[in-house]
C-alpha cells in the first residue's frame, strides 16, 4: 500500500467518538431515491460490514 493512504486506516476522534478508520459515508442524495427504503438501508449495511468507520 501506498504510504500516503496509511493515514485512512488509522483511528479518529470525532467529537466524544472515536472512529476505528477515516472512512465516513456522509448523508447524501444517492440517487436511489425510488428505492424501497431496505434497498437504501442494506445499501449503508454494506459498507457498516465492509469496516467503514462511521456510517450516517
Amino acid at each position: 500500500m501506498n504510504p500516503h493512504y496509511k493515514v485512512l486506516f488509522d483511528p479518529i476522534e470525532i467529537g466524544p467518538v472515536t472512529a476505528p478508520n477515516r472512512f465516513y459515508q456522509v448523508p447524501h442524495a444517492s440517487g436511489m431515491t425510488e428505492a424501497n427504503p431496505r434497498v437504501r438501508a442494506a445499501f449503508r449495511e454494506t459498507k457498516e460490514e465492509g469496516g467503514w468507520g462511521v456510517v450516517s
